[in-house]
């Protein structure tokens, strides 16, 4: 009798990837940076953003107010999506809130999923400045000096200690720009010191008081990585090359530079935490003495995670295969990337270099080179087809006198001001940037 014949089963399918939040520029790349790998993309948040109409993106499901539901609703909405997908997604969080959810809610309570968050004890650590500022203080590494005055005459006491400027920054970042639709104050003067203690009393949202580490955007730089939990760690190191808003914006064109982790004690931090996961620490060479100053870390993908992958590593991918198991004992690769590859957020960087006094020639000439955007792409043309649909409609509103149009203004600038909420100041030699 013939033995019977192998069967061979067809593979299994990689398990889709669900973006939640609501960040149409960090949700755009991390559906390209998948999607382009093969994997199929789906997004909950609380928005149907059309810059996040893109070919990557399967389907969408929008809950309004998803940010805010009670867990048990939280997780319903989650299990809902689950079974419409028909398979159990790897689960990445694009906003510090979702980011926050799913590491309280755990694996546990997330049956079905392949999560991503860190863990609880850790993203609380990051996402809580105070706390995260308090850790780097007891660990004696680098940071902006920061104070936790109570009362009026604590914040002026404190802001004379750390002399002007000062900035007023929140605790929890999404906290204090839903109710200010900035990340901070800065304030010049005890007149401004208090008129923003003022605007942030009456919002009743903790925040610290800051120095302003001085130097301009140049000397703001990043770290974008992996960790995983046996302690390999993968990076790219970038610099800010302008931002927009001037001050306190973020950066409307970054480049890879060398590596400078080893000048800084950030994998020490880490290790110490435990981390594991994606992140993206912002750091600023401090002029005063040459050293690397912590900012903050960012634990979730963050707004330019296109770049990485341009130059050579996909870190979200890498993430994204840890998590759904398709690694296979395989080592991280080494942090070996192509410096000087550029990130532009063009919309944002016209301005930007407005603001600097470059001309068009000028400008394009500082565009030059190994480059990815953060909407327009070629295999991926609708984002930035709804980016310039958006803009003309805006100028068009303007000429008629009704303002701008609603929609993804949170796409052009992160956390822009509103009118000042503190008069304005004359421009200073050397503007703070500080995240």
């Amino acid at each position: 009798m013939a033995s019977p014949r192998a069967v061979r089963l067809p593979a299994a399918p990689n398990p889709p990837a669900l973006i939640v939040g609501d960040d149409p520029v960090s949700g755009l790349g991390v559906a390209r940076n998948l999607g382009r790998a093969g994997v199929v993309v789906h997004r909950l948040g609380a928005t149907r953003d059309p810059l996040l109409q893109s070919r990557y993106i399967r389907t969408t499901r929008v809950v309004p107010g998803l940010d805010q539901l009670g867990d048990e609703e939280y997780r319903g909405v989650l299990q809902d999506v689950r079974r419409a997908i028909g398979a159990s997604p790897v689960l990445l969080p694009i906003t510090d809130l979702h980011v926050l959810r799913q590491s309280r809610l755990g694996p546990e309570r997330l049956a079905g999923f392949l999560p991503t968050a860190p863990s609880s004890e850790t993203a609380e650590l990051l996402v809580n400045k105070r706390r995260f500022y308090e850790k780097l203080e007891a660990l004696g590494i680098p940071h902006p000096r920061t104070r936790h005055p109570q009362t009026l005459a604590e914040y002026e006491a404190a802001a004379a200690e750390l002399g002007y400027p000062v900035y007023v920054k929140p605790e929890i970042s999404p906290q204090f720009h839903r109710a200010f639709q900035r990340k901070g104050f800065v304030a010049r003067t005890p007149a401004e010191l208090r008129a923003s203690v003022g605007e942030v009393a009456r919002s009743g949202v903790p925040v610290v008081l800051q120095e302003v580490v001085p130097g301009g955007a140049t000397c703001m730089h990043g770290v974008a990585g992996y960790r995983r939990r046996s302690g390999e760690t993968v990076w790219v190191c970038y610099r800010r090359v302008r931002e927009y808003p001037a001050g306190f914006g973020c950066g409307s064109v970054i480049e890879t530079c060398p590596s400078f982790v080893h000048e800084t004690r950030l994998l020490e931090l880490l290790e110490t935490i435990g981390y594991e996961g994606l992140f993206d620490a912002e750091l600023k060479r401090d002029p005063r003495n040459g050293g690397f100053s912590l900012i903050e870390i960012n634990a979730r993908s963050w707004w330019q995670n296109l770049l990485p992958t341009r130059s050579g590593i996909n870190l979200i991918e890498l993430r994204y295969r840890d998590a759904a198991g398709l690694a296979g004992g395989t080592p991280l690769p080494p942090s070996e990337y192509e410096s000087g590859v550029k990130w532009i957020h063009l919309y944002n960087d016209v301005s930007a270099a407005r603001n600097e006094g470059l001309g068009w020639i000028a400008w394009i000439r500082s565009l030059m080179g190994r480059k990815v955007f953060a909407f327009h792409a070629l295999d991926d043309p609708l984002p930035q087809m709804r980016m310039l649909s958006w803009i003309l409609r805006g100028k068009l509103r303007v000429l008629a006198g009704r303002g701008a149009p609603a929609g993804s203004g949170q796409a052009l600038v992160e956390a822009e001001p509103l009118a000042p909420v503190l008069p304005p100041a004359p421009p200073a030699p050397e503007s703070p940037q500080q995240a």
